[in-house]
């Protein structure tokens, strides 16, 4: 379908699925020929979501370029929306880079996380080295989330154990 006249190349103000407010990037429109069952995925996927099926596709397409540049890295739904993860832990980047920022230390990541090998701190350091302001983004939004701002956004879930 294409863009009304009036909206084509210009930079919009968009929501996201979280009810972020965000400056959109100019989209062009493309055309792609997909195999028909690829084409019934992605609207599956998109009804599930409740989203369009360039959103969810546009969505795909991006993570895919990330998990070629940044190898061992993959992504997956959280509470906050899609997140960066090392491969074969569980562990997101920010989780892990969250102490780390200035200090990039792989040796020091190593011993807080015995746990990942060499591979995985450097997959999740050459991720954060290329998307530094989205990791910081996650890093700032969980630190955010004092007992007392949660306090305040959902009365009652917090119990104090004073």
């Amino acid at each position: 379908m294409r863009q009304p006249l009036s909206d084509r190349g210009r930079n919009r103000t968009t929501g996201d699925r979280k009810g972020k407010r965000r400056t959109a990037e100019p989209r062009v429109l493309t055309t792609m020929r997909l195999r028909a069952s690829l084409r019934r995925d992605l609207e599956a996927t998109a009804a599930r979501n409740r989203r369009s099926v360039a959103d969810v596709a546009q969505e795909l397409l991006e993570e895919a370029l990330r998990m070629r540049e940044c190898p061992g890295i993959y992504f997956a739904e959280e509470a906050s929306g899609r997140t960066a993860k090392i491969g074969g832990t569980g562990l997101a980047v920010w989780e892990v880079l969250r102490d780390f920022t200035k200090d990039q230390d792989p040796e020091r990541i190593r011993k807080a996380f015995p746990q990942l090998s060499r591979a995985q701190v450097t997959a999740a350091l050459m991720y954060y080295k290329r998307y530094r302001d989205e990791v910081q983004s996650k890093i700032g939004a969980n630190a955010a989330l004092t007992p007392e701002a949660v306090e305040k956004r959902y009365p009652g879930l917090v119990r104090s154990a004073r």
